[in-house]
Parts: C-alpha cells; sequence; structure tokens
C-alpha cells in the first residue's frame, strides 16, 4: 500500500457528509466541493432540478467548488514536496482535485484510481465511520435499493 510503503499521506477531498458516513483514520481533509449556499432564484431553480434528478436517488447536496481548496490543503501540508495521495468516492474529484494541486505546486501526488468505491476496508490501517468505505457515496434512495441487496444476498446465502 502507497500510504504506508512509500510515505503517501491521504488527503480525502470528498464533502463533509460523505467523510462523515467513512474514513481512512489519520487521513486529512479538504472538500474539493461544499455545499452551495447561495439562495438567487437561477440557483434555486438549479437546485430544484437537481434534487428531481439526482438528489432524490443519490442523496447527493447540491455543491461548487470549494474556492479555498488550495490554500486549505497548503495550509494542511505546507511542504509542496510531501507525497499526497488524492482520493474520493469514485476517482473523478480527486482527479480534478490533483489538477489543481500540481497546477498549485504540489508535485509528488498519487491518484487513488477508482476510489474508495474501488477499495476495501482492509486496504488502509484503519477505516472509522457507520458505513463501508465503499458505500460512503451512496445515499438517498439508492441507500435503501443497496441495503435491500445486502439484505436479500445475506437471505440468500442461508438457503
Amino acid at each position: 500500500m502507497a500510504m504506508s510503503s512509500e510515505g503517501f499521506i491521504l488527503l480525502d477531498i470528498r464533502p463533509e457528509w460523505e467523510r462523515d458516513k467513512a474514513r481512512v483514520a489519520g487521513s486529512l481533509h479538504v472538500p474539493l466541493f461544499v455545499k452551495d449556499m447561495d439562495s438567487s432564484p437561477i440557483t434555486l431553480l438549479k437546485k430544484w432540478v437537481h434534487f428531481g434528478y439526482v438528489g432524490l436517488w443519490t442523496g447527493q447536496n447540491f455543491t461548487t467548488l470549494n474556492p479555498d481548496f488550495l490554500r486549505q490543503v497548503e495550509a494542511e501540508v505546507p511542504d509542496k514536496d510531501a507525497k499526497l495521495l488524492v482520493a474520493c468516492g469514485e476517482g473523478l474529484r480527486s482527479i480534478m482535485a490533483a489538477s489543481k494541486l500540481y497546477a498549485g505546486g504540489f508535485k509528488n501526488l498519487g491518484w487513488l484510481a477508482g476510489g474508495f468505491n474501488r477499495s476495501a476496508n482492509s486496504d488502509f490501517p484503519a477505516v472509522e465511520g457507520s458505513e463501508k468505505l465503499q458505500y460512503a457515496t451512496i445515499g438517498g434512495v439508492s441507500y435503501f435499493f443497496l441495503q435491500l441487496l445486502i439484505l436479500l444476498r445475506a437471505v440468500g446465502k442461508d438457503d
């Protein structure tokens, strides 16, 4: 594993509500996206559409890019030569974060391909939270479908 064998610091860039469900113990957290608190009429319309098409099913909040992302990472990791392993749920947001970090002067970057969804809890020294790391991005109606599938799989094994 890169964290222990190669000295990488794990930087979790998921939003707070995903990290609250499950996180790698000792990882740094600086969200690339934060909840959009704008309440202008256009943003409210976007939020309503988002909820109907995405939020209801996935439980995802309407977000915006964290304008202080690079500054917050620099405050946590002042040494731009430090090795950072950037991670999110599926790997898409973390590749964007790695690009921003590289442009900001960080050069020793790694990327968790496929994100936490493709990992197992045993891939990390310790995982904290109420969910499995792989399921922390799932919410809304999708979460209930996942729980039903897990229950059916457990019941099916008894047969």
